[in-house]
């Protein structure tokens, strides 16, 4: 993946798989590199990369899915991603992907304003005008 395979306006953080041996060393030059704040790792040997993923709200767009007890440093980049592939790569993570947030629109039902209350202030009559 290069900097340049980015195409979608939805994508909005990259996902890094490193081997544990080099997380120390690609940690500090992330943060030279200004992007500590916004950087998380996701450690597979904590929980299933899957899961941790899916609890932080992202769905990967492209690139590799992670191994469950992969080793992920996750950048918050919008605006930014080509910068932080290049840099991943620079540091040499074993893959790379993109990623944005899961659409949560999608998982309500449709049916929610049937169950929503109706809530009126007031009577019937007493709305309008009053004569």
């Amino acid at each position: 993946m290069t900097s340049r395979d980015i195409p979608m306006p939805t994508v909005d953080h990259v996902i890094a798989s490193f081997d544990r041996e080099r997380l120390s060393g690609a940690l500090a030059s992330i943060h030279r590199a200004g992007f500590g704040p916004q950087t998380k790792v996701l450690d597979g040997a904590r929980a299933d990369t899957a899961t941790q993923l899916q609890r932080a709200g992202l769905e990967i767009r492209a690139g590799f899915q992670p191994e469950s007890d992969a080793v992920l440093i996750v950048v918050t980049a919008p605006g930014r991603t080509s910068i932080v592939v290049d840099l991943f790569q620079g540091l040499g993570a074993s893959s790379v992907a993109l990623a944005g947030r899961r659409d949560e629109t999608a998982s309500i039902p449709r049916t929610l304003d049937a169950a929503m209350p109706d809530i009126r202030i007031g009577s019937d009559s007493a709305t309008g005008s009053e004569t």
